[in-house]
């Protein structure tokens, strides 16, 4: 079970910061009660802290589902994990290595990447292997890409782990978790008018401002921001090609996504947003569920658990028409007034755009 940018604080002397926790634990623990999962992993921009005391009290907190139902999990760090409390990343690691019901192993390299074997339990070998990559923060150079990209250094491990599997048990199926998406992804959309903002388009972000995106055919799931790539391709993507075992990747950072498609051999996916602490989608937030089968082993099923399908409207920290609306109708009404298409912006029903602007300026 994965489960997308919880974005959890300590804060909660407001009745609104408590509802907010309150219907991320809500959400948990009926993804949990529906899917019994063998493992939960935590996508990256997991918690925050003004202390590393604190870091790990909201961790605690976010972890409780898990560790009263039993349920292992494990994580990646996200962008924004190491902006709170100065941390390093050692530091950030011992604090996840101290929780209660968490799965880690100690060979974690300097960058904090680690690999996971899920064993046959007949043979002992490794059935299904997890590679938990940290793909950065920001960009050193602004310039050159917004965000952080996978470093060569890393490449190098993601291969040299790959081979070694390989000479021992052959291809090994291996899923690569991580936060920010690779560029590839884009290669399951496709550069579109920026009338499709009327449909099911999108409008592009940092590196892709300006230009506008639908999906492919045959990618499914839920479409409602451009991908925040790295501007720069480091060529992680054509590294999985070449290992021959990395057959499915999967990805957190955009709070809106949950779409999933196959490029060049290798399914691509996103999981949304978990919270109800950040840019959201009306009632969308969810966990994505994974399903592998030892009898099929480069196969794997697929799907959303999202709130409104287990818990329905019944909300404590979004009500009225933001539990109805979502921000790619906001997003979409922004990117409209920037090019300037205001005839399609009077199209759209009086209500709709009154209760965009109620959510907008409640965001702020």
């Amino acid at each position: 079970m994965l489960v997308g940018d919880p974005h959890c604080r300590p804060e909660d002397d407001t009745k609104h910061e408590q509802d907010v926790i309150k219907d991320y634990l809500s959400l948990q623990y009926a993804a949990l009660e529906a899917a019994e999962p063998d493992l939960v992993v935590l996508m990256g921009d997991n918690a925050g802290g003004n202390t590393p005391e604190e870091v790990r009290e909201t961790l605690l907190r976010i972890t409780q589902p898990y560790v009263q139902t039993d349920t292992p999990f494990t994580f990646i760090l996200g962008n924004h994990d190491l902006q709170y409390a100065g941390m390093d990343l050692k530091t950030l690691y011992r604090i996840y290595a101290s929780l209660p019901g968490i799965i880690m192993p100690e060979d974690i390299t300097d960058f904090g990447d680690f690999r996971l074997s899920v064993r046959d339990p007949e043979t002992g070998d490794p059935a299904l292997e997890l590679l938990c990559v940290y793909s950065g923060s920001n960009a050193e150079a602004r310039d050159y890409s917004v965000y952080d990209y996978v470093q060569p250094e890393q490449l190098r491990w993601i291969k040299a782990t790959t081979e070694e599997t390989t000479r021992r048990c052959g291809h090994v199926p291996t899923v690569v978790f991580q936060h920010i998406p690779v560029p590839e992804e884009y290669a399951l959309l496709k550069e579109s008018a920026p009338f499709v903002m009327l449909g099911g388009g999108v409008a592009g972000q940092n590196e892709t401002r300006g230009k506008f995106f639908t999906k492919r055919k045959g990618v499914e799931g839920y479409f409602g921001e451009a991908p925040c790539s790295p501007g720069y391709n480091s060529k992680e993507f054509e590294v999985f090609k070449e290992t021959g075992s990395v057959f499915a990747a999967f990805f957190g950072h955009d709070h809106l996504n949950d779409f999933v498609g196959m490029h060049d051999g290798i399914i691509l996916g996103q999981c949304k947003t978990a919270s109800f602490n950040v840019y959201g989608d009306g009632l969308r937030q969810g966990v994505r569920i994974l399903d592998f089968r030892q009898d099929a082993p480069f196969v794997l099923d697929t799907h959303m658990l999202r709130y409104r399908d287990l818990l329905g409207k019944k909300c404590r920290s979004l009500s009225g028409s933001i539990a109805v609306l979502h921000d790619k109708t906001s997003m979409k009404l922004h990117a409209f007034g920037r090019v300037g298409i205001a005839a399609a912006v009077i199209a759209l029903p009086p209500a709709i755009i009154r209760a965009a602007k109620q959510y907008r300026n409640k965001r702020k």
